[in-house]
């Protein structure tokens, strides 16, 4: 039921070793930015060969590099790179919450800022709806892409390589609306750029209807999605149609907020917005 001893000893060891090495990387800091194995040997308690060890998988991956005399490791750019998806989430955050708040005064639904993360969607901020049928949802968890509008806009931006991947996963079948196809939802996803917004009309959950609009970067990137979601709301009314629009015209401001369009607006471009969905 449980596994071998073999097994248990197996999985213990490869948790000793996360930690030993999540120890390695906690052990620099600005005092001691560059740290030699017996160094860090004799911080840690360890072997030199069991930190030698490590230190040459840390270096495979990117997580530490090594002083062009092979003697002292320093932190490597693969943190760095790791550290920055987290700060410019919380940037994103706190530079989109102000307009989130508008679209949610405006209609009074749920509100959801989202990224992309491994192929799914993951919600970052959230302003719960004031009626009292609403979306259940929490900020850090996932949805699958394909059936989210959120999920479609990030989707659509994407470049075809990482696309493909997703596909080749799977389409899983959530309603009976679920795009399941590869070749459809290829289509749909292109008819999304077109139009600058994606709708889920039940896709993921029966009863509910989404609006997305993509948040774009300063290099023109898409970077997250701004969504209004709904529980019954016809996607035909005048009531969704304003939703439409109040994703679009947050998402604008959001992605000049982060610097949309400045670059080809200094040097005289007339089509600095292009890539921004408007009303």
């Amino acid at each position: 039921m449980y596994g071998t001893a073999a097994h248990r000893r197996s999985g213990g060891n490869g948790i000793r070793a996360v930690e030993r090495a999540a120890a390695i990387l906690k052990s620099f800091s600005p005092a001691t930015p560059a740290l030699g194995v017996t160094e860090l040997a004799r911080r840690l308690g360890l072997h030199k060969s069991t930190v030698h060890r490590l230190l040459a998988t840390l270096e495979r991956e990117g997580f530490v590099v090594q002083d062009a005399d092979g003697g002292r490791y320093r932190l490597g750019l693969q943190l760095f790179e790791l550290g920055s998806l987290v700060v410019n989430s919380m940037e994103l955050q706190k530079i989109a919450r102000v307009h989130l708040e508008e679209v949610h005064r405006a209609c009074g639904e749920t509100v959801h800022l989202a990224i992309l993360d491994e192929g799914e969607v993951v919600y970052i901020d959230k302003i719960e709806s004031t009626r009292q049928l609403r979306m259940h949802s929490l900020i850090g968890r996932r949805s699958p892409a394909h059936c989210t509008g959120l999920g479609k806009v990030l989707l659509a931006w994407m470049p075809a390589g990482p696309l493909e991947q997703i596909i080749r996963r799977g389409l899983r079948t959530y309603t009976s609306r679920t795009i399941t196809s590869p070749d459809t939802l290829r289509n749909h996803l292109a008819l999304v750029r077109q139009r600058g917004y994606a709708i889920d009309h039940g896709e993921h959950e029966e009863l509910i209807r989404c609006a997305a609009a993509p948040v774009f970067d300063h290099t023109g990137q898409v970077v997250a999605a701004v969504s209004v979601a709904s529980v019954g709301v016809d996607v035909a009314s005048a009531r969704f149609k304003e939703y439409i629009g109040l994703v679009g015209a947050c998402a604008r401001s959001i992605s000049q907020a982060l610097g949309h369009g400045r670059a080809a607006a200094s040097a005289g471009g007339a089509n600095a917005d292009r890539d921004i969905p408007s009303r």
